[in-house]
């Protein structure tokens, strides 16, 4: 009787993070031989970008500690533990289950942590653009180059979604802006999204608003300033957000979860760097070749200012060097090469 290979992938947080693992499920199936049963640890907040998702056998969520599927992980019985995430958290699973059964192997990623540090401060780039997707997959070189095996076997490493339901989004979507982003050094500026939405609007296009709670406020004052041909969204399920999205014809967004996803979706999109950079490796991966990133003006800037976006060590904040202008003139003329 064939064994079946068990593998558990970790990755806590947040969406974006999630969304860039999905090349790794592919590839652990592609690197082992036999049968081979996939299964994810992350939080239940961010659940939706791997419930569903094609190599996936079984989610396994968190609320607020490992202590609350541990005895459960050790039921299971897994080979290997392939660590994307590693921090304390994570290495409370890995010890969980070496106290199981059978022999756990675990494969932990180099997040590159000093050399993401040494950008930031000094501008010493030891990174050489290797974006973070590369340092999932390298994390997996035990069982051979997975990139390699990847494109011998027909796939692009590209990212993917569980399939969404396109109905539920509507019937129309034409703009999406995606408000939300986890740090101030991230975040588009309202009078910025006022001005790219007048200028979408005069267009005749429909704008749909996202992100999370924390952004309905925003989004109901862009609203009332615009009127019909915008529609909030804002707290929508990440579900339902993917599925809004799948129909867009274009993406504006920061560097935030939004843009991964749109990345996964292959929506064509504006992305609006600030504090952080994609020389940090968490840039849009593999993209839709329509899609323009902009970054601020002024090349002289030293950038990035913090590995989150959580500080700017600017008077004029970074994202503020990014002009509604320009971020107008690149959404039309994506749009110029899509559906008018």
């Amino acid at each position: 009787m064939e064994t079946t290979t068990r593998v558990l992938v970790i990755r806590f947080s947040s969406m974006g993070d999630i969304i860039l693992t999905s090349p790794v499920v592919r590839a652990v199936h592609v690197l082992l031989d036999g049968a081979v049963e996939v299964h994810v640890l992350t939080k239940a907040a961010f659940s939706d970008a791997v419930t569903g998702l094609d190599g996936v056998a079984r989610v396994w969520t968190i609320d607020r500690t490992t202590a609350e599927v541990e005895k459960d992980l050790r039921d299971v019985g897994f080979h290997y533990v392939v660590d994307l995430h590693a921090n304390a958290r994570s290495g409370f699973v890995k010890r969980a289950l070496r106290k199981g059964e059978g022999r756990t192997f675990d494969l932990t990623v180099d997040k590159r942590s000093l050399d993401k540090i040494l950008l930031v401060r000094t501008g010493w780039d030891r990174l050489d653009g290797q974006h973070v997707v590369e340092r999932y997959l390298d994390t997996l070189k035990p069982f051979g180059n997975a990139l390699e095996r990847l494109r011998s076997a027909g796939d692009e490493a590209r990212l993917a979604l569980p399939p969404v339901a396109p109905s539920s989004a509507g019937e129309s979507v034409d703009v999406v802006l995606a408000l939300g982003a986890a740090h101030e050094g991230k975040a588009i500026p309202e009078d910025h999204w006022s001005a790219v939405m007048a200028g979408l609007l005069e267009d005749g296009r429909r704008v749909h608003l996202i992100g999370g709670p924390a952004e309905r406020d925003l989004a109901d004052r862009l609203k009332e300033s615009a009127g019909a041909q915008v529609v909030n969204a804002c707290g929508s399920s990440w579900t339902e957000t993917f599925a809004l999205l799948s129909k867009a014809n274009l993406l504006v967004a920061g560097d935030t979860g939004a843009m991964h996803a749109g990345a996964a979706l292959q929506v064509p999109m504006v992305v609006v760097w600030g504090c952080t950079s994609p020389a940090l490796g968490m840039g849009p991966w593999r993209a839709h070749p329509d899609t323009v990133e902009l970054q601020p003006e002024d090349p002289d800037r030293d950038r990035p200012c913090s590995r989150l976006g959580d500080r700017c060590r600017h008077r004029t904040p970074c994202i503020r060097r990014v002009s509604p202008q320009r971020i107008l003139v690149a959404a039309r003329h994506i749009l110029s090469q899509t559906v008018p």
